[in-house]
């Protein structure tokens, strides 16, 4: 596969933005588009891990 850098709805080039959503129990890995809002489904998933709870980070 080449780079997926580019939406393919409105030709944005400089990223994307991740979102993490529950399906059947498992974690799916996806990406939206900060200028559209376009998702994509990459096909990404993680096991559910219960018990995680996430932890603010340094902001960049």
């Amino acid at each position: 596969m080449e780079k997926f850098r580019k939406c393919l709805s409105c030709d944005y080039e400089r990223g994307f933005h991740v979102y993490i959503k529950e399906i059947e129990g498992k974690r799916v890995i996806g990406l939206i588009c900060p200028k559209c809002g376009q998702s994509y489904d990459i096909g990404w998933h993680t096991a559910s891990a219960e018990g995680v709870k996430p932890e603010k980070g340094p902001a960049y």
